[in-house]
């Protein structure tokens, strides 16, 4: 199982609509029966041409209780160590839009 995770800092308001931003452009849609106002899962759409070993799923929750840091998850069942897998790219494209606290 291929995982890549990080804390990055909260940043309120336009975390929301850079993340959408970001899902859409990687073809992930958020689940909203996972999801809520501080948990965001998203996961590969249905109908890629993608192996369903290689379909991503993206967790997004709060890592304290003053909810100033965030967990970010990014799974696939990829092996961890094979380099180029939908998982890590997955991981660079959001590392890029919340990028991991320093």
């Amino acid at each position: 199982m291929a995982l890549f995770q990080w804390i990055a800092a909260a940043e309120q308001g336009e975390f929301q609509d850079r993340l959408a931003s970001a899902v859409g452009r990687l073809n992930l849609e958020i689940d909203q029966e996972f999801s809520n106002s501080g948990t965001i899962y998203a996961r590969d759409k249905d109908g890629l041409k993608t192996s369903i070993n290689a379909r991503g799923t993206v967790m997004i929750s709060p890592n304290n209780e003053t909810r100033d840091e965030l967990q970010v998850e990014v799974r696939s069942s990829e092996p961890m160590l094979k380099r180029g897998t939908r998982c890590e790219q997955i991981a660079n494209d959001l590392k890029a839009v919340i990028p991991a606290k320093p």
